[in-house]
């Protein structure tokens, strides 16, 4: 496994969310209705509370949604949590909390999702919940999932070989890892592409790469090229999006394969990490920026590390044909 360390970012976008006012806060702990079991009207309830976020927060995320920013993410820092959070247990095999009977990390997730674009799950991922547990499992410490731990999750666009994947990822913390060593990661092509010659550009941007499948969507065995054809780099070439996993993605002739291993060299050179503490919520262009995670020792007791995470799309037409009629769950079959 490569060893990486990471650049120190000085550059990080933050949403100070500290100092909230009571209105304010009162916003995201309301109790309202059940998004497990009344999804659509706990959304719209949460869109509408979204327009009453203080003036500086939704300046912040519009501005995310239209340009971007060079790092392709965006950190809201000290969102209000579940009240009693200290003595939920990390659910096991990150399955839906049992214990978590109230629900403020989800209104932060759909609230803030709320203004990038609408939130979908896919069926394959956590039986189709809008709002994903992540947590170390154990038998999976050392596979790219997840629930690894103990290896480096490598860098990738979330599910890369989807038609209809997220162009927004949310990763929303309850809990830091015990040692607090564990870092989210994150690499820009705004900063890669620089690094790379004219003539690997122009490879990147042809469709000569093969990824697979994600572990979580089947590929138990993790084999790599079992999916979509695809150009690593697509859009204006002087600001491209990125197609791109580390793990599962190969080139098709020798001279793609050349131009595939100076992005990774590229992206080894110019990543950077957060570490999340509770009530940070990373939101995360998965048009521009892969990501992945740092290793750390989980110690199961109960208390490990503990992310929510949700996907946005802009347009939810776009996967009309894969849902069913007033759902949010994307069923395409692989």
């Amino acid at each position: 496994m490569q060893q990486l360390k990471a650049s120190v970012s000085t550059q990080v976008q933050v949403v100070d969310c500290r100092n909230f006012d009571e209105a304010t806060i009162n916003l995201f702990l309301a109790l309202g209705v059940n998004p497990y079991q009344d999804t659509e009207e706990f959304l719209l309830d949460c869109e509408m509370r979204a327009d009453e976020m203080p003036r500086f927060v939704r300046r912040a995320l519009l501005e995310f949604q239209v340009r971007s920013n060079s790092e392709g993410i965006l950190l809201l820092r000290g969102l209000p949590i579940d009240p009693g959070l200290y003595h939920v247990h990390t659910p096991i095999n990150a399955r839906r909390s049992e214990e978590k009977t109230t629900f403020v990390s989800e209104r932060c997730l759909a609230m803030i999702g709320s203004r990038l674009g609408h939130l979908v799950s896919y069926i394959q991922e956590k039986n189709g919940d809008l709002f994903q547990n992540l947590a170390p499992v154990k038998t999976q410490e050392t596979i790219q999932s997840s629930g690894g731990s103990k290896t480096r999750l490598q860098f990738h666009r979330e599910t890369v070989f989807h038609p209809y994947a997220p162009e927004y990822l949310l990763l929303f913390c309850l809990r830091p890892d015990h040692d607090r060593v564990a870092e989210t990661t994150y690499a820009s092509i705004t900063h890669a592409l620089p690094l790379l010659s004219s003539r690997h550009r122009e490879l990147l941007f042809e469709p000569l790469y093969r990824t697979g499948i994600d572990y979580s969507f089947g590929n138990i065995q993790t084999v790599k090229g079992n999916g979509p054809v695809l150009p690593v780099l697509y859009g204006n070439p002087q600001d491209p999006f990125l197609n791109y996993d580390e793990d599962l993605m190969e080139a098709l002739t020798p001279e793609a394969e050349e131009a595939l291993e100076a992005l990774k060299d590229a992206i080894a050179q110019v990543y950077r990490s957060i570490k999340l503490d509770t009530g940070d919520l990373l939101c995360i262009d998965n048009r521009r920026t892969v990501h992945g995670r740092s290793a750390f020792t989980p110690r199961y007791d109960g208390f490990d590390r503990w992310l929510q995470r949700s996907f946005v799309v802009r347009d939810l037409g776009e996967s009309a044909g894969d849902r069913n009629l007033g759902e949010r769950v994307i069923r395409t079959v692989f």
